[in-house]
């Protein structure tokens, strides 16, 4: 049996589910418990609004419209002559996170254990992870004999172990759920759900598991559920916490650290932005440049571990430690694909900038892992950065001065925290004999250093 194992937290507010290889964590996958639009979930939509630059927004009956790119190659023969007002079936494929909307495709599909189902006229693919070239001809031929025209199959990785019947009966029930779904479809008034992806821990557990994969699940319910499902389902009834117990919930407090020490004694700082994510890679007590490849080696290894678990998504730039040879270069290309490759996500090695900076793109699928964790803070509005006591001070005595200098407000009184008063009591007495005014300083408990509020009156 495989060093794989997948633990599920069910009582948490959301479906918690970490991969380990080894007893290292790998994946960590939170899975909304909320019956709201999520990956793979089906809709009969109605066009809102195209615009000129060929987006769509599509009404599935939510807060937001779902976002369609019709102008895609992908979407032109199911979007050809769309117009608002019109019905259509769209499948959810990004999740609304942040201020960004949910995204659809017209290509629905159907995805199970060994393969996926889709209804694009496309041709057969084969997962990047099953390389043995005798076994992907196997495959597809077994996928090319039980596929309609109207449809492709996309086989997964979980098939390499599976017979061919059992790949055969899957692809043809999921090509029947289609067809079922589709009927449904035209039958149903926009704006309706018309599938409604499975019980959101399969979903999270399919994501992550193969046949091999021991599942150790902390609620009985849910445990016989997988067990229908999955061969080596295990339940927890330990009185310690499952993610304490396996030492996942030390893990994931270290996921989120800005630095990463590496074992060569180099490090790597990770900075999420909202335009794309940032790996810096630093010799750090390592001083000998021909260390440099082994430090980069070793940081490509970690950095495309964290973009799993931390589920990095977009544009991902990695700036490595400068290197001579282009030997070296190629050889750091070869280490970073082949960890790359150990992704269930679509990612893709864009090249070296003339910068030398390395440009990845990763399929956006589910809001990163942050999100679940973090949010904006209130003192920085999201920045990582608040604002100086003494220019803070600085702002409040203009706007004071504004004040008593182009209106017949003389009497001010000022409301902020301990330390902006004690910073504005510096040049109170400046103020007042300047303008003729008095201003009265009072101290409140606020969270924000920034906070303050203004009171203004007239001296009798």
């Amino acid at each position: 049996m495989s060093g794989r194992r997948i633990y599920v937290d069910c009582y948490s507010p959301y479906y918690r589910a970490a991969l380990t290889e080894n007893g290292k964590l790998t994946e960590l996958i939170f899975q909304d418990k909320e019956n709201k639009a999520c990956n793979g979930d089906i809709y009969i939509g109605r066009v809102d609004k195209i615009l000129p630059s060929k987006f769509a927004f599509i009404n599935i009956g939510e807060d937001e419209p779902v976002f369609l790119q019709i102008n895609d190659k992908a979407e032109i023969e199911n979007t050809k002559g769309i117009k608002q007002g019109q019905e259509i079936l769209i499948q959810i494929t990004r999740e609304a996170f942040d201020e960004k909307r949910a995204a659809a495709t017209t290509n629905i599909s159907r995805a199970g254990k060994y393969c996926v189902i889709v209804k694009d006229r496309g041709k057969t693919g084969i997962s990047k992870k099953i390389t043995d070239s005798d076994l992907r001809e196997r495959l597809k031929k077994i996928a090319d004999e039980n596929t309609k025209e109207e449809y492709s199959v996309v086989i997964r990785t979980g098939a390499k172990d599976a017979c061919e019947d059992e790949i055969k009966d899957e692809i043809i029930a999921l090509t029947k759920e289609l067809e079922e779904i589709e009927n449904r479809g035209r039958y149903t008034k926009a704006p309706a759900v018309i599938y409604k992806e499975v019980n959101p821990l399969n979903k999270a557990v399919r994501d992550l598991a193969d046949d091999e994969c021991v599942i150790v699940v902390n609620d009985k319910e849910e445990f016989a559920n997988l067990d229908v499902n999955w061969k080596n389902v295990e339940l927890y009834e330990g009185n310690i916490p499952i993610f304490i117990n396996y030492g996942i919930e030390k893990q994931i407090e270290k996921l989120f650290h800005r630095k990463i020490w590496l074992d060569s004694g180099g490090f790597i700082v990770i900075d999420e932005t909202e335009a794309m994510n940032v790996i810096d890679v630093n010799s750090g007590k390592s001083i000998k440049v021909k260390d440099s490849l082994k430090i980069n080696k070793e940081a490509a290894v970690e950095a495309a571990r964290q973009i799993r678990l931390r589920n990095l998504n977009g544009m991902i730039i990695i700036d490595f430690i400068n290197m001579k040879s282009k030997e070296s270069y190629n050889e750091l290309y070869r280490t970073l694909k082949s960890e790359l490759l150990k992704d269930r996500i679509s990612t893709h090695i864009v090249g070296m900038t003339e910068l030398g900076l390395m440009q990845i793109t990763r399929e956006k699928k589910r809001k990163p892992l942050s999100r679940y964790i973090y949010h904006k803070c209130p003192m920085c509005d999201g920045l990582g950065r608040v604002k100086d006591i003494s220019y803070i001070a600085d702002s409040i005595n203009n706007e004071i001065i504004s004040i008593v200098s182009s209106t017949v407000y003389d009497h001010i009184k000022l409301y902020s925290n301990a330390k902006v008063i004690e910073s504005l009591d510096k040049s109170k007495k400046l103020i007042e004999e300047r303008y003729k005014c008095k201003i009265e300083l009072n101290t409140i408990v606020t969270s924000r250093f920034d906070y303050y509020e203004i009171e203004k009156g007239v001296l009798k």
